[in-house]
């Protein structure tokens, strides 16, 4: 299905073996709308493509991620979810008074304040799609990394 040619490519911006690659069966009006996102952008339609991979890939990932954080959420209880907003500032007083796992998911910039590691734990079920994570000196990375999935920075 697909054949590869034996001259390589490296970019410098990507530690990345390039190879050529063609590709049977993709249907020409995708091609088209392809070649169109690769005139009107400036990329080549590899990088089209493979950014298209990526998107893909990721949303793979996500969704395995998310239906993992469903079953576990199911066994756990219910979490909440806390989402679709440009800034958001939480203290560890205001992840008590909710009182539940909280997911938070498609947030520009997330702060968490006054919060420490148990809290956090009880508290934050996950962290998706968020720009920058914001946490106090007392609060661990780790914990951030391996709750979160989809993070652009985190600042300490």
């Amino acid at each position: 299905m697909t054949e590869e040619n034996k001259e390589n490519e490296t970019t410098e911006d990507e530690n990345v073996v390039r190879k050529t690659i063609s590709i049977k069966g993709v249907s020409a009006d995708l091609y088209r709308r392809i070649q169109k996102i690769s005139n009107d952008t400036g990329k080549t339609i590899g990088q089209v493509t493979d950014d298209a991979y990526k998107s893909f890939m990721g949303t793979v990932e996500n969704a395995k991620h998310l239906s993992d954080g469903f079953m576990k959420g199911m066994k756990e209880g219910s979490s909440q979810f806390i989402e679709n907003i440009k800034e958001l500032e939480i203290t560890g007083n205001d992840l008590k008074e909710i009182g539940r796992k909280i997911i938070f998911k498609n947030i520009e910039s997330l702060t968490f304040k006054d919060i420490d590691n148990e809290t956090f734990d009880k508290y934050v079920n996950a962290i998706i799609m968020v720009k920058t994570v914001t946490i106090p000196k007392g609060l661990s990375k780790a914990k951030i990394l391996l709750k979160g999935n989809f993070i652009d920075k985190i600042v300490q």
